[in-house]
């Protein structure tokens, strides 16, 4: 795993990867980064002294991670603290939704039910909108100890709460110490939880900009601000002068695609990684929608930066190792949190957080750059073609 210091250790991130290439073949290695992974988030839960809010769109961990975190959680509440937990629903039934959206088999009802001694459980359901008729997710990945109080911290990244997520795919978790930036998470998780489905306004205004530690961090979260976030990633996009590194699952989203293409045009240096079975599936889609050629065009001409994992293809007991990350790093400004870069993640329940930090920048750099020459491999009929 790698790790990351910003603002005097207010920011803490770290990334992993998949360990070994044969996704199917457990070993030591694996086993031991999802032990360390399990130990992060325990010991982020054990540091809570009144509230924890935890809103995890897919909850399933198994054999040792379970109980790490299990114990961690039954001692907090066996010590006061105030536990809710969020979980969607639709990941619950085993419900695939349109490529980028992250599929998700059942389990998590059940994982949950084993910890309903611990605090306050609710799923929460999607609502049916626009002219598809598509199901919002609560895609959220967070949680927030003892917001409210002068020790409020958040913690939220991209990972969801799976072996497979911890040992199998790229993900990130920042841990952020500041108790202005917990009150819009606190806000956020508020609002879900006396909605229990995804309204349309859910996370409106619910953004603003904090510093931690001197360094600038700005928060919003969708469906509410779904189309701010988009501006916000296209605004950094745009500003760059130098340097583009991306990393995401899926990058679907027009106006995104549509800044990198000028990005391309005026010489920004662009280098990065998608999950290449995901966005093979997501061009099969849009030509089946008869989506038009300029898109495709677009994202024929910004893959050619980018190289591509050759993930499993989906169904409920395969493997998930997809290259699950969401980040963006233009210049100095690194982006991330739950949000794909897709259309479908306007109207989902996301967050993301903007961070403007030299040392920060250059780190997810180095991760993403790294990432991009692993799986720089020719593949028929694919990304890398």
């Amino acid at each position: 795993m790698d790790k990351f210091i910003a603002a005097g250790g207010a920011i803490e991130a770290i990334f992993f990867q998949q360990v070994g290439d044969d996704p199917a073949q457990t070993t030591q290695a694996r086993e031991a980064q999802i032990a360390s992974v399990a130990d992060t988030v325990a010991t982020f839960i054990h540091g809570a002294a009144a509230t924890l809010d935890l809103a995890i769109y897919d909850f399933r961990l198994a054999d040792a991670a379970a109980d790490r975190v299990k114990v961690a959680l039954q001692d907090r509440a066996a010590h006061g603290v105030a536990i809710r937990i969020l979980y969607d629903i639709t990941a619950a039934g085993g419900e695939g939704d349109e490529p980028g959206n992250d599929m998700a088999p059942a389990g998590t009802a059940e994982f949950l039910a084993s910890l309903n001694s611990v605090g306050e459980i609710k799923g929460v359901t999607g609502v049916q909108s626009g002219r598809l008729r598509k199901r919002a997710l609560m895609h959220n990945k967070y949680i927030t100890r003892d917001a409210e109080t002068p020790a409020a911290v958040t913690m939220t990244g991209s990972t969801n709460f799976t072996n497979d997520s911890w040992g199998l795919q790229e993900n990130n978790i920042y841990t952020l110490r500041s108790p202005d930036l917990a009150v819009y998470y606190r806000a956020d998780f508020d609002d879900i939880w006396k909605a229990g489905e995804i309204l349309p306004s859910l996370g409106f205004r619910d953004t603003g900009t904090v510093s931690l530690g001197g360094v600038p961090l700005t928060v919003a979260f969708a469906p509410g601000e779904g189309q701010s976030i988009v501006r916000e990633i296209v605004q950094a996009i745009d500003a760059a002068e130098k340097r583009i590194f991306v990393a995401s699952m899926v990058l679907s989203s027009g106006p995104i695609l549509a800044a990198l293409s000028e990005a391309i045009d005026r010489g920004v240096t662009i280098e990065g990684v998608c999950d290449a079975t995901q966005m093979d599936s997501v061009v099969a889609q849009w030509r089946r929608d008869g989506v038009g050629e300029d898109k495709i065009n677009t994202w024929e001409k910004v893959r050619a930066y980018l190289s591509g994992k050759a993930s499993t293809p989906y169904t409920p007991d395969s493997p998930h190792d997809f290259l699950h990350i969401k980040t963006l790093v233009a210049d100095n400004t690194v982006a991330t949190g739950s949000f794909n870069f897709s259309n479908s993640a306007r109207g989902n329940a996301e967050n993301i957080v903007v961070i403007r930090d030299d040392t920060l920048a250059d780190g997810v750099c180095s991760y993403i750059r790294g990432l991009a020459a692993r799986y720089r491999q020719p593949r028929a009929g694919g990304i890398n073609e």
